[in-house]
């Protein structure tokens, strides 16, 4: 009888992403059953699989409670991968602090607690800076994030209006994610697999592709390879999990950590020769 996995997805996205799709036929090879299932459908009896592994549930920042409930109650009948501690500590970008407090360059960021608003002193780091993003600590795919110049950045208050409640970031804007674009490098089961540069549209700041941004297959130089893995090394989180998507920008030859995706990242599966098949024997091989 042939194992099942469950790859969740979304009602936006009922038979998945490329990747999810290029996934599901090298896991058929493995003699694996893995449909896209969406993790919202009643219908689903998600303990009927043998594996839940999140790959494109792209609305879970929308319904951050929701998700989370779900997540947990799965989890009591069968295993899902990222693991439900390493989601909850990943849905929250206030955990690019604790990185920052292990050594890890980050963006310039100001963490606004959910309820408040920036005080003087963050407002004063804030305005030393040309352009500042503003964005949700619980978001994903550009959502509710805003690129304001120095001039226009709105007051305290009204900062914490837009965010209406929610925690958030204040960060300083990496002019190079527009003029040398931003490094996606891939992890699957804890090692190095293959590297894109995503760029956003003339005029934009947003890399995503529904904002118009684009994607390609880059080699990086070993150098930066190397200082991915160092930061890969220094988040047990990375090194335990089966996928990861670590976002740096280059810097005067250093790496500068935008994000870790360690939820749904799209890992461009079909970019790079051989990675899907990689993703489907980890998954294979912890199925064991």
């Amino acid at each position: 009888m042939n194992q099942k996995v469950a790859l969740i997805t979304w009602a936006g996205l009922a038979r998945g992403a490329e990747s999810e799709q290029l996934l599901a036929l090298r896991l058929a090879a493995h003699g694996v059953d893995a449909p896209m299932t969406d993790w919202r459908d009643p219908a689903i009896d998600f303990g009927a699989f043998d594996l839940l592994v999140l790959r494109s549930p792209w609305d879970y920042h929308l319904r951050e409670q929701e998700f989370c409930e779900w997540l947990c109650g799965a989890a009591r009948h069968t295993p899902v991968l990222n693991s439900v501690q390493t989601v909850l500590w990943n849905r929250n970008k206030l955990y690019l602090r604790e990185l920052e407090s292990r050594g890890v360059e980050i963006a310039p960021t100001c963490f606004v607690a959910g309820g408040e608003q920036p005080n003087q002193h963050e407002m004063k780091r804030v305005e030393s800076w040309t352009r500042v993003v503003v964005k949700p600590a619980v978001s994903a795919s550009a959502y509710k994030t805003w690129l304001f110049e120095r001039e226009g950045l709105p007051l305290p208050e009204r900062l914490a209006q837009l965010m209406q409640g929610e925690a958030f970031l204040l960060q300083e804007f990496i002019p190079e994610v527009q003029t040398q674009g931003e490094i996606s490098f891939i992890y699957i089961d804890g090692d190095y697999s293959h590297a894109v540069l995503k760029l956003p549209a003339n005029g934009d700041f947003r890399v995503q592709k529904e904002f118009g941004g684009s994607a390609r297959l880059c080699s990086p130089p070993p150098s930066l390879v190397r200082q991915a893995n160092e930061i890969a090394d220094s988040v047990p989180q990375v090194r335990e999990s089966l996928y990861c998507r670590l976002d740096a920008v280059e810097r005067d030859g250093k790496l500068m950590l935008m994000e870790l995706e360690l939820i749904e990242p799209e890992l461009f599966l079909g970019l790079a020769e051989g990675a899907a098949e990689r993703l489907a024997e980890a998954i294979v091989k912890r199925m064991r």
